[in-house]
């Protein structure tokens, strides 16, 4: 549960005009929540914010859920799995600074409904809520079951940011557990570096950026790739990279 700093007025009894939507947000910055639920206001919206989990809040009042992420989403994809298990039914939208590709496909997959960059207007968020709010209600949007993934000896383990080999843990900064986590999660797939490069750090790839070389180069050496059997990272050539999804 959460505690919410005020709560909403309960409906009044009686016909009368449309009620309007009430929003929770919460983020990792508070300094960013007072200005989102102001400009949310402006879009016709109610938003309240939330302190803290832990507590009993008024979330049946509420038609949506806004979670701000302005210090990377990886520290707060176990925050976000929390809340979507707190209110199972309603839409969650993440608003996201410097959205990436690779932030949208976890967001998703952890159980927000929609994602949208926090350098868009309200009215783009106000927008993108009433979409949500067109969908049928009452079904339950499950949890990714993506959280883990395991190829024989080796796991990678999503909310954790970490990775195993017979149970070892191998050391992967945080760019090179992003990595592995995209080829690894389109394991079988060939992936150019420019489509690395974009899903991990928002950009195309420019015509000397060899930094995805490099990363793949730190990954390979962190698992041992080279004393594998059948190497887990693979260069296709005139490609990219393949992760291979068997054993080894």
């Amino acid at each position: 549960m959460f505690r919410l700093q005020d709560t909403f007025p309960a409906a009044a009894p009686g016909v009368g005009p449309a009620p309007v939507r009430r929003v929770l947000i919460a983020g990792d910055d508070d300094t960013l929540l007072a200005p989102l639920r102001d400009t949310l206001g402006a879009e016709g919206l109610e938003a309240r914010l939330l302190l803290a989990p832990g507590d009993p809040g008024g979330e049946g009042n509420a038609h949506a859920l806004l979670l701000m992420v302005a210090r990377g989403l990886a520290p707060q994809l176990g925050r976000l799995r929390e809340w979507r298990r707190w209110a199972p039914t309603l839409p969650l939208l993440v608003i996201c600074r410097g959205l990436r590709e690779l932030d949208q496909v976890l967001a998703l997959e952890t159980g927000a409904d929609d994602v949208v960059d926090a350098a868009w207007s309200a009215a783009v968020v106000a927008a993108r809520l009433r979409a949500l709010w067109r969908r049928p209600r009452g079904v339950a949007t499950p949890v990714a079951a993506s959280d883990e993934l395991r190829f024989g000896s080796l796991r990678l383990l999503l909310t954790e940011r970490r990775v195993l080999q017979a149970e070892r843990v191998v050391p992967l900064t945080e760019g090179e557990f992003e990595v592995l986590w995209l080829l690894a999660s389109h394991a079988g797939q060939a992936l150019s570096r420019r489509e690395i490069l974009k899903r991990v750090r928002g950009l195309d790839e420019e015509p000397m950026d060899r930094s995805i070389d490099s990363r793949v180069y730190r990954i390979r050496a962190k698992l041992g790739d080279a004393q594998l059997a059948h190497h887990r990272i693979r260069t296709v050539r005139n490609r990219g990279y393949l992760f291979s999804p068997g054993d080894a």
